[in-house]
């Protein structure tokens, strides 16, 4: 698989390889996951999947940063949300 990830192919690989044992794919595993943390999610679904991702790191976190810039990108993300709901209501 290319390290040309869209959002969709760098999830369906990271979903699939992070149920059995990443090692056998690690270098395209951490380039996917890599990938989804540094996505801005533009929908719930993609903001499912990057919330899986960070739960997946565990209490330790990553050492590039990764998990706590996409956590502020969720943070915004829903906070768009609630400003859209506010002005529709």
């Amino acid at each position: 698989m290319s390290n040309k990830w869209t959002f969709d192919t760098a999830a369906v690989f990271w979903r699939r390889h992070a149920r059995a044992d990443p090692e056998l794919v690690w270098d395209q595993f951490i380039s996917a996951e890599a990938f989804i943390l540094d996505h801005r999610p533009s929908t719930c679904t993609e903001a499912d999947v990057l919330l899986e991702v960070l739960i997946e790191q565990g209490p330790d976190g990553r050492a590039d940063g990764r998990d706590r810039r996409s956590l502020r990108r969720l943070h915004a993300f829903i906070r768009g949300l609630q400003t859209a709901e506010t002005v529709a209501a």
